[in-house]
This record gives C-alpha cells, structure tokens and sequence, in this order.
C-alpha cells in the first residue's frame, strides 16, 4: 500500500503553493500563533516613537540642517517598511527637517538591487514620491576600520556621509547573528561584500545560534562595527504571521534592540 500523503501549503510570493509529502515525514506544521485582536498599528509605533529607550525623541534629536539617512530593509524581510516611514517622517518634519534632506537607503546586503516598483512597493507610493530612495551599493564605501576580530568596516558611503543615521526593521530569530534587527541594518545591511564575508565567516562557530546575543561572535562584531560609525535612532518591530505589528520599540541602537 501506497504511503498516507500529506497536503502542506507554504507561503510563496504573493500567496501559497502546494506541496504533498508522505504523512510519516511531516513531524508537524508550526506557525506563530495569532496576534491578540485590537492591537492598533498606529498606536504601536507612535507610543514607541514618543518614549524612546537611551535616547531623547526624535524630534528633539534630530536639528532643521541635518543630512538624514533612513536605512530600511528590502524585500525579502518581512518588515513592514510602509507603515513605519510615515510616523518617522512625523518626527523629523517636527524637527524642520525638510524632505529634500532625507534619503532612504534600502540596505540590501549582498542581494540584488530593488526596481522601481519594489522600492515605491516597500516605502509607500506617497513616500516613494516625497522622497530620495536608493538601493545599497556595495561597491561605494568608506573604510572605517578594522573590528577586533579582523572584519574591514566598509559602510556605503551615503550612510557614513549622513549627519543623522535611523534604522528601520523587524526583530525575529536569525539563525546565527542571534536576532535581527538592530545594527544589523547597517552591518552587514549597508556593508561592502568584504565586510559581510568577514562577519559571516564567523557563523560556523559554535556560538554563532538563533537567539543568542551575549557570547555570539557574529552579532559582538556587527555591534563594534557599527559602533565606529554610530547610529543614532532605531525603530524595531515585532510582526505575527500576517505581518501585522504587535509590538514596537525605538531609541539607542542597542538598548533598544
């Protein structure tokens, strides 16, 4: 007799596709449980941008005649980038920062460059209009230094050039920085290939695992290294299985995340 089949449906682009596998080598289907009901989005991220953690509100960090970058993530995050822009933006017009000011860096890593139509997708249309929106070039960076355990910090030039540096993401396990989120946007988000390679060389180790962040030589070097260009303000969120926001924090890059 034929093995028992089992239907699975896996996430796929837009939607779902189908697979079918013998019943006996499904051990089981784990999905994150559902977000609690009335969760305002809006009210998330705003609480969280009003009460920073380590750092002072960005309106009040943030002055009329600063360069400011935003580094978002690209599309294969889960971030909703669309829905965290417009309350930042909130912050910095109350600072008088004008729009001509501000430029969007979707930090790609090694990944290949967003179209026009992801980048006005993963911003917003109304944001993708108002503002500068650029892919990472991991070609055009400035050398900052070197991290203790031998990484070159290359960071794109954009971002170094910036007088305010905020960092947008979603926090979920990563299987060997620990977490996401961060000032993971920055290294190795907006890094050059011989930075990430460096940084990366280092997930075999041991200690290199989903969730842990104290003792891990991967994420140890991502903090250092991005401490000697500095960033200024982050935003992280939490999202369920629909991509819904369920929880928000903002502040310092580190006492935040």
């Amino acid at each position: 007799m034929p093995d028992e089949m089992r239907t699975v449906d896996l996430p796929y682009g837009q939607g779902t596709t189908t697979i079918r596998a013998p019943a006996a080598n499904v051990l089981g289907v784990l999905v994150p449980p559902a977000a609690s009901e009335g969760a305002d989005e809006g009210e998330l991220v705003r609480a969280a941008l009003s009460c920073p953690i380590g750092t002072p509100r960005l309106r009040d960090l943030a002055t009329p005649e600063q360069r400011v970058v935003i580094v978002v993530s690209d599309l294969t995050r889960p971030c909703p980038t669309e829905r965290l822009l417009p309350p930042v933006m909130e912050e910095l017009t109350a600072a008088g920062i004008p729009d001509s000011k501000v430029t969007v860096v979707v930090a790609l890593g090694l990944h290949r460059p967003m179209t026009k139509l992801e980048l006005a997708t993963a911003v917003g249309p109304q944001m993708y209009q108002r503002l500068t929106v650029v892919n990472h070039d991991a070609g055009d960076t400035v050398r900052l230094g070197v991290t203790s355990a031998g990484t070159p910090v290359e960071i794109y030039r954009p971002v170094v050039e910036a007088d305010l540096r905020i960092c947008l993401g979603n926090l979920e396990l990563h299987y060997f920085a620990g977490y996401s989120g961060g000032a993971k946007a920055i290294l190795p988000g907006c890094a050059s290939r011989a930075t990430l390679n460096a940084n990366h060389a280092m997930m075999v180790r041991p200690e290199a695992v989903a969730g842990r962040l104290d003792g891990n030589p991967v994420r140890a070097d991502i903090e250092e290294g991005v401490a000697m260009l500095g960033v200024d303000f982050v935003l992280n969120v939490v999202v369920d299985g629909s991509h819904h926001i369920v929880e928000a924090k903002a502040g310092e890059v580190t006492a935040a995340h």
